[in-house]
C-alpha cells in the first residue's frame, strides 16, 4: 500500500510583500489508498466509466514507481492554494519522469476515450484552482524538486538543470544563500517553477534579468503519446520551445519535467525600502517620472493599495535593489535616494526608508491563503503613461479598493527594463511593451461564515468597475488568470502561431483547462 501527502503552498507577489510590509513597519491532509480503494458514487449512467477508470489506475499505480491515491472525502485541503479545491477522482505522483511518461498516455485515453478530464500540477498556486478537477484527475508533479547546477561554461557562467516542483523557497535557501547563485523565481516561496516559468515568470530580478521563460535554454517535454522530447530554440522542436516560453501552461502540447535554465551571480542581502505616498496626483507624476526615466534594472518597485484599516488611505511603495557584493548595495542605495528626491516632493521623498536585508528571511514572512479569489490586471503602455492618465486610472483603482473594503488589494509593478529589450515575436508572452503591470486582488477568506456570498456580491461589484479601468490598458498577464480573459488577452498577435502549435503537439486537446487552448 502506498500514501502519499499533498504540500501545502501559497500566492503571488503582492502576498508576500504584504507580509513583508507589516514586518517593515510594526493538520496537512493525508489521502490513503487501501488495498480496496474507495471509489466515490458513480454519476448516473457513467457506471462502466469509473470501473474502466479504476481499472485503468490500478493497472498504472501497479508500473510506476510513485503513486496513485484515491481521493475520499468531500474536501481536498491541500490540493490548491486556492479555495474552494475541486474534489478529483484520484492523484497521479510520479516518482520521477519514466513515471510521467507512463501516466501520460493513460491519463490521455482516459480523457479522449472516457471523457474524464485531467489536470498537471507542479504547485498548486493559481488563483482559480486549475490544476485540480473536479471528478477529474490531478497528476501531481510534486515529487520532481530536484536541481542541479551545470559547469561554468567559457564565458563563466552556468546554468541549472530545475525540476517543476522546485520553489522559490527553496531556491533562496539552497541557491541564494548557500551557493551565490540565483535563477529567475517568484515573489513567494511557495510559488513553484513550472507553472511560473511556463507563463512567463516575472520576478523582482526581472528588469534586470528578464522574465523566467527568457532564461530558459531548453527542457524536457513528455508529449501526449508519452514520447520524451527535449525542445530547445534550434532542434525539430523549436516551435514548441517557443510555445512554452510565455504559453506552456495554457495547453500548448506536455508536460515538462525538466528546466535548463541561465543562472547569475547574486547573494542573500539585498535592499529594501518603504514609503508612503499621500495623493494621486503625486502618485501619478512619481509613475510618469518612473516611465520617463532611465532606470537601470537593478530597481524594482511595487505601489499598493491596501485595505485603509491597514495603512490608510496611502499609497505603499516598496522597493528594491538587487545587486552583488556589498559595495555595489551600498551604491544601489545612494542611487534610490538619489532617485527619489529627484521624483517625490521633498516631504515625501524623506518619507523613504531603505535598509539591507536577508533576501532569504523575507521570503519566509507569512502568506494569505485559504482564500476565494478573483484577480483583474492589466498592462499600462509607455505612451500612456502621463500625469493625467494615470491620475484617472488611480482614482478609478482607489474607488475599487473601497468597493472592495477589507477584501480588495491594488498592486501596481514596475516592468520594462530587460523584459521589455525582447521581440514580442521572440517567444510566446507577447505583452513585452507593458510598463507597468495593474493588478487587483479580491480574496475573501474561504472559513468565514458567508464566504462565498460575499466573494460572488464583490466580484460583480467590482467586474463592473474594471470596465471602467481596464480601457486605460492592454492586454493581461497569464500568471494573474482572469476569469473572463481571452486567449488575445494573454497572447496578443501570438495566437495563431500558438493554435498552430497546439494542432502539431496536442491535436486531441488533452491537454486542457477552462482557459487553454
Amino acid at each position: 500500500m502506498k500514501m502519499a501527502r499533498t504540500s501545502s503552498t501559497g500566492s503571488y507577489g503582492f502576498l508576500l510583500l504584504f507580509s513583508c510590509l507589516l514586518t517593515l513597519v510594526s493538520g496537512s491532509m493525508w489521502f490513503k489508498r487501501s488495498s480496496t480503494p474507495v471509489i466515490p458514487p458513480p454519476v448516473a449512467g457513467k457506471e462502466s466509466c469509473s470501473e474502466v477508470a479504476m481499472s485503468m489506475l490500478k493497472d498504472l499505480d501497479r508500473r510506476i514507481k510513485g503513486s496513485v491515491t484515491i481521493v475520499q472525502g468531500t474536501e481536498v485541503n491541500n490540493l490548491t492554494w486556492s479555495k474552494p479545491t475541486p474534489v478529483p477522482l484520484a492523484v497521479v505522483r510520479p516518482a520521477n519522469e519514466d513515471d510521467v511518461s507512463i501516466a501520460v498516455p493513460i491519463l490521455a485515453d482516459l480523457k479522449r476515450i472516457h471523457g474524464i478530464d485531467f489536470r498537471v500540477k507542479s504547485g498548486g498556486h493559481h488563483y482559480n484552482a486549475y490544476s485540480s478537477v473536479k471528478n477529474g484527475i490531478v497528476l501531481d508533479l510534486g515529487r520532481l524538486n530536484s536541481f542541479s547546477l551545470d559547469e561554468k561554461r567559457g564565458d563563466n557562467r552556468r546554468t541549472a538543470w530545475i525540476g517543476p516542483a522546485v520553489s522559490g523557497g527553496a531556491v533562496w535557501s539552497e541557491l541564494v544563500r548557500q551557493r551565490g547563485t540565483g535563477v529567475i523565481m517568484g515573489g513567494c516561496p511557495a510559488v513553484n517553477q513550472g507553472g511560473f516559468i511556463l507563463g512567463g515568470g516575472f520576478s523582482y530580478w526581472s528588469r534586470l534579468y528578464g522574465l523566467g521563460c527568457d532564461r530558459l535554454r531548453q527542457a524536457r517535454v513528455v508529449l501526449a503519446d508519452g514520447t520524451t522530447v527535449i525542445a530547445n530554440s534550434t532542434n525539430e522542436h523549436k516551435d514548441l520551445f517557443w510555445a512554452l516560453r510565455g504559453a506552456g501552461s495554457a495547453g500548448v502540447g506536455g508536460v515538462v519535467t525538466a528546466f535548463q535554465v541561465d543562472t547569475f551571480e547574486t547573494q542573500d542581502q539585498q535592499v529594501y525600502g518603504l514609503g508612503l505616498i499621500e495623493t494621486v496626483d503625486e502618485t501619478a507624476r512619481f509613475m510618469s517620472k518612473m516611465n520617463d526615466a532611465t532606470l537601470p534594472g537593478n530597481v524594482g518597485m511595487s505601489l499598493f493599495l491596501f485595505p485603509k484599516k491597514y495603512f490608510g488611505p496611502d499609497f505603499v511603495s516598496l522597493y528594491n535593489w538587487y545587486d552583488t557584493g556589498i559595495d555595489n548595495l551600498h551604491a544601489g542605495m545612494e542611487t534610490l535616494n538619489s532617485t527619489f528626491h529627484q521624483m517625490l516632493s521633498e516631504v515625501t521623498a524623506n518619507r523613504f526608508g531603505l535598509e539591507m536585508k536577508s533576501a532569504t528571511e523575507q521570503s519566509k514572512n507569512g502568506l494569505m491563503d485559504g482564500r476565494l479569489w478573483q484577480v483583474w490586471n492589466g498592462f499600462l503602455m509607455p505612451e500612456k503613461c502621463t500625469p493625467a492618465i494615470i491620475a484617472k486610472l488611480l482614482s478609478l483603482l482607489k474607488e475599487m479598493r473601497d468597493l472592495g473594503d477589507e477584501y480588495v488589494t491594488v498592486e501596481i509593478l514596475l516592468w520594462g527594463g530587460a523584459i521589455s529589450k525582447v521581440d514580442s515575436k521572440n517567444s510566446a508572452f507577447y505583452w513585452r511593451r507593458g510598463r507597468f503591470n495593474v493588478c487587483v486582488n479580491l480574496g475573501v477568506p474561504a472559513h468565514i461564515v458567508g464566504s462565498k456570498e460575499i466573494f460572488e456580491r464583490q466580484r460583480a461589484i467590482l467586474n463592473k468597475a474594471w470596465r471602467r479601468a481596464e480601457r486605460y490598458m492592454e492586454g493581461c498577464y497569464f500568471n494573474y488568470p482572469m476569469r473572463e480573459a481571452s486567449l488575445e488577452d494573454y497572447f496578443g498577435r501570438n495566437v495563431g502561431r500558438l493554435r498552430r502549435v497546439k494542432k502539431i503537439y496536442d491535436p486531441d486537446n488533452v491537454f486542457s483547462h477552462p482557459q487553454s487552448f
